[in-house]
């Protein structure tokens, strides 16, 4: 019932997605973009909403993977991207604007001191745990399982059940000999492993929500614990705000938590919907990537692009927008999530079917079932029910990724969260007439 009028709807995207795989591989080039029985394709997009081949206009709530906080193409960042374009579109060298966006960086994230410029968010984990080991001169990166950190090589393990394996062939098992997974929201296992690991952890590693692991907050006593343990045995903590960066406040989760770490990485809302990475923490730490360091020096090269002056022009644009606007933009995003969540499972509830939403500020997730503390818990959700539940809202105009966080933008209205709700309750009904 689902996939048919799904398909009904798209079959345009079908089309061209027959046309993709004989192109790249699988049809799509990145593999969150792949769902059964196959993604839509989008002709363009503007504030809360994409069109797609067919003609369909969807609200949407994946927002170019999280990177959108002020919708699509936001007019501040369009006309800095059109005023750039005519005065080159990359140096590849230095520029002063590079200098101004690194400035708006430290003014607003806690713990960014120093930081390295590059082209996307796995780059930037990369860099972290190498610089991690080199200042600590320890071996061990500590994770959590159903952490998604990219796709570089070290840290792409236990990312999807059953949590203790790479999650690609051709990853050699010395390369992730010392990534440890443990369990998140679990202090005491984080203390175990530390403890294991006999004065060799160089980094407790973590998403202070879990993305892909089910959009699971962490606890606060939880974080702080963690902050503690690092302090007490030398290790750094070390934070992945790719996805909470900017969303969940200006200063990202560092700020909603109140806990700084040693390191962070950032990305998705701080290029302004341009590609990017950073790898930022404290100065004497960033100094090891100083090229005229003779000492200890970390390569981290940043790429052909880092610093590109489309990326910047647009990054700073957005920073620049939220910093001015943030007395305004995160209470009203708070409020928002915090409503949505609660009428979702309202919703459902009302209908005798368990849901638990979960997320902080603008990010949310619906889990059929009992809530989540981890991704173990996540992961033991019926996947059929998720495809379902997102094709299902798809077919009300209401874009989500299967099974992946949503988020709200600046541009999303109270109408377009009264109408998921309403979308959310007859998904229900049809569940019981299947």
């Amino acid at each position: 019932m689902f996939t048919e009028r799904y398909e009904a709807h798209t079959r345009k995207s079908k089309k061209i997605f027959e046309r993709a795989k004989k192109v790249f591989a699988g049809g799509v080039n990145h593999n969150a973009r792949y769902y059964e029985p196959y993604p839509i394709f989008v002709s363009r997009a503007k504030a809360q909403h994409i069109w797609d081949e067919d003609g369909n206009e969807y609200t949407d709530y994946w927002l170019g993977h999280m990177a959108h906080l002020l919708g699509h193409s936001p007019k501040m960042v369009a006309e800095a991207l059109q005023g750039q374009a005519g005065r080159g579109t990359h140096y590849g060298m230095g520029s002063k604007l590079s200098v101004e966006f690194g400035e708006e960086i430290q003014k607003t994230v806690p713990c960014a001191e120093a930081m390295r410029l590059c082209n996307t968010g796995a780059e930037a984990t990369m860099y972290l745990v190498r610089l991690a080991r080199a200042f600590t001169g320890r071996r061990t990166i500590i994770k959590m399982a159903g952490g998604w950190h990219g796709f570089n090589t070290e840290l792409n393990i236990g990312v999807h059940r059953p949590f203790d394996r790479a999650e690609s062939a051709g990853i050699l098992a010395e390369e992730q000999a010392h990534v440890r997974n443990v369990s998140f929201n679990d202090l005491e296992a984080a203390q175990a492993e530390v403890r294991r690991s006999e004065g060799d952890t160089a980094a407790i590693f973590l998403e202070p929500v879990l993305g892909a692991g089910g959009c699971v907050p962490a606890e606060r006593d939880y974080l702080r614990g963690l902050r503690e343990l690092a302090d007490r045995t030398g290790a750094l903590l070390a934070f992945d705000e790719i996805i909470t960066g900017y969303r969940l406040a200006l200063g990202g989760a560092q700020e909603w938590y109140g806990i700084e770490p040693d390191l962070a990485t950032l990305g998705k809302t701080a290029g302004g919907g341009m590609p990017l990475g950073l790898v930022c923490g404290r100065r004497e730490i960033l100094a090891l990537a100083d090229p005229t360091n003779k000492t200890r020096f970390v390569s981290i090269g940043g790429g052909t692009f880092s610093e590109n002056p489309m990326t910047m022009v647009a990054g700073l644009a957005t920073v620049r927008y939220l910093r001015s606007h943030a007395n305004q933009i995160y209470p009203d995003l708070k409020k928002k999530g915090a409503v949505l969540r609660r009428r979702i499972d309202e919703e459902f509830g009302e209908r005798r079917v368990e849901t638990h939403t979960t997320g902080l500020g603008s990010l949310f997730l619906t889990h059929f079932g009992s809530e989540p503390r981890n991704a173990e818990d996540a992961a033991g959700e019926d996947r059929r029910t998720k495809v379902e539940y997102a094709l299902h809202l798809m077919s009300r105009g209401i874009f989500v990724l299967p099974g992946h966080p949503c988020g709200l933008s600046t541009c999303h209205t109270e109408k377009d969260l009264d109408r998921f709700v309403r979308a959310s309750g007859t998904y229900e009904r049809k569940m019981a007439g299947r």
